[in-house]
């Protein structure tokens, strides 16, 4: 405890210590320019000594197959949810978190973490209420998210992608400081499948370009074509439920395809509504969930997981439900198909309320 609490003191006067000049002659902004790369190369090398150099791994940068990545899984727990297939950017400033990112990146790949619900955030981390596992108040099922790029700023702050993997729930808590720690579990639908085979096809790491000057992410992680299993377990199910089942999910995975196309049609018309050119009005869906449509799927995809990405797909693209407890209810289904009906009350109720816009957009340009 005594070495991470001077590693903090250490990392804290270093960013204290910093604070550039503004000077108006080329010479000197190049000067300050190269101060903060030092002063930034500083910091990593601090880091270095306190965390260690990154972990010896393999051409591809990933190290032997870890046996149980969620046994000892550090938690970023934040005001906000992320969903599986989602992919996320952090500003990481609180010390508590930044040493949570640095260990993780010299740790062996997949870099894992738990990304959990905390209204409040890190002021609520200490409050008994939200104490882990058994708060009265803590939220125990989160995603786990891959960490997929780390850009370090002159002002401490990291700058990290991820992307969600999965789902899991807490079992166990490891340790508290300076961040949670726990044993988890993935969570997994009713019929889902052998979701440990498919991850590495559902989850590419492509569409990420991080940079000291450029943030490009792709809004979902794309499929990766080239790892799809060569070989499938079977799952043996009743016969008598198994084409019930089947035709009720391609009801509403086909209902919510629907609505996502209603959807972009009223908000082309309130734009158009709103003066914008035609060309600009147009709504065009991203490349990641486009993907998921089962027409451009793979043919080897299973259709159950095809339709478990686009449960989380729709609301995490269009931006559909709130993002701490309607996503948190998302998180908490356990059947697809039962997701999938969420998806579409929501996209129907957004629907009745574009059009309440429409309509009134429309009736300020005929009085105009």
């Amino acid at each position: 405890m005594s070495r991470l609490l001077l590693a903090v003191v250490l990392f804290s006067r270093c960013l204290y210590a910093y604070a550039p000049s503004c000077r108006p002659n080329l010479r000197g902004l190049v000067a300050v320019r190269a101060e903060s790369e030092d002063h930034a190369e500083q910091i990593k090398k601090l880091n270095d000594v306190f965390y260690g150099d990154t972990t010896a791994a393999g051409p591809d940068g990933v190290s032997a197959t870890i046996a149980d990545p969620l046994a000892d899984l550090p938690l970023w727990r934040v005001q906000w949810n992320a969903l599986p297939g989602e992919r996320q950017v952090y500003n990481v400033h609180v010390p508590h978190y930044t040493a949570l990112f640095e260990k993780l990146v010299r740790g062996p790949k997949p870099w894992y973490f738990g990304h959990v619900l905390l209204p409040g955030g890190s002021v609520n981390l200490r409050d008994p209420q939200y104490a882990l596992p058994d708060g009265p108040a803590a939220t125990t099922l989160g995603t786990v998210m891959e960490c997929l790029a780390v850009e370090r700023r002159t002002d401490g702050c990291l700058v990290v992608v991820s992307q969600g993997v999965g789902r899991f729930r807490v079992q166990d808590v490891k340790r508290t400081l300076p961040h949670d720690v726990v044993d988890a579990a993935w969570v997994l639908d009713a019929k889902e499948g052998d979701a440990q085979a498919w991850r590495e096809f559902e989850y590419g790491p492509g569409g990420v370009k991080l940079s000291s000057t450029a943030i490009e992410v792709a809004e979902l992680a794309p499929l990766r074509l080239d790892r799809a299993p060569e070989t499938q377990s079977v799952v043996v199910e009743t016969l008598v439920d198994e084409p019930l089942t089947d035709v009720a999910s391609e009801d509403v995975e086909q209902r919510v395809w629907d609505a996502v196309v209603v959807d972009c049609g009223l908000l082309e018309k309130i734009l158009l509504a709103d003066g914008t050119p035609p060309e600009q009005a147009k709504i065009r869906l991203g490349a990641g969930l486009l993907a998921l449509k089962p027409a451009a799927a793979p043919d080897a995809w299973p259709s159950e997981r095809r339709r478990l990405r686009l449960s989380f797909a729709v609301p995490a693209a269009l931006g559909l439900v709130d993002v701490a407890e309607g996503r948190q209810d998302l998180l908490e289904t356990t059947s697809t198909s039962d997701r999938l009906a969420q998806v579409e009350r929501a996209l129907t109720r957004r629907a009745a309320h574009l059009r309440g816009i429409l309509s009134q957009k429309l009736q300020k340009k005929r009085q105009e």
